[in-house]
């Protein structure tokens, strides 16, 4: 059996507090450079998580496969002239000025990578949103920063999300000139 990927919106989204998404999470963020930090906590991202669920826009794109989630996507509608909150550089103006989908997470467990799962995952998360673009945080110093802009996002400032958080850049895509499939 292959992959399939299921869109979830509404109360029905906040099963990604559960098991086997925060499984997941914690497995993605024992990897280097995340290495279990404490930024990277199942108390953090039920918490932090717990309040996406509940934005307008939330909706979370799941891979499985066999019938269990072996990955996930989530993001939510981020309102004209909002931003990242944080220590941030200015976003360009169109980007602020438009409402957004803000991609929080890419998780994808290690053994399906190179399989172009991730960026199905991705693709399905932003083929059916009405927003004009997507903006995504991504650490520098991970292989997802390359693969972000190898699919044409665009580093456009650094954010600090929180004081013990680290630096990460600011990018974004244009949905309406994209192609399909990124």
């Amino acid at each position: 059996m292959g992959f399939a990927f299921r869109h979830v919106v509404g109360e029905k989204a906040e099963a990604v507090l559960g098991e086997p998404y925060v499984s997941i999470y914690l497995a993605i963020r024992a990897e280097p450079p995340y290495n279990s930090g404490p930024n990277y906590s199942p108390e953090r991202f039920r918490e932090r998580t717990g309040k996406q669920v509940k934005l307008p826009g939330f909706e979370l794109v799941a891979a499985e496969l066999d019938g269990e989630p072996v990955g996930f996507a989530f993001g939510f509608t981020m309102a004209a002239g909002r931003w990242w909150g944080g220590e941030t550089t200015p976003p360009p103006q169109w980007a602020l000025d438009a409402p957004k989908l803000a991609v929080v997470e890419l998780d994808l467990l290690p053994e399906h990578r190179g399989l172009g799962v991730g960026k199905q995952l991705l693709v399905e998360l932003l083929d059916a949103r009405d927003e004009p673009c997507a903006t995504l945080l991504s650490r520098p110093d991970t292989p997802a920063h390359a693969m972000y802009q190898r699919w044409g996002w665009q580093i456009v400032g650094t954010v600090r999300s929180a004081p013990d958080a680290v630096v990460t850049d600011s990018m974004v895509i244009d949905l309406s000139r994209r192609s399909a499939g990124l």
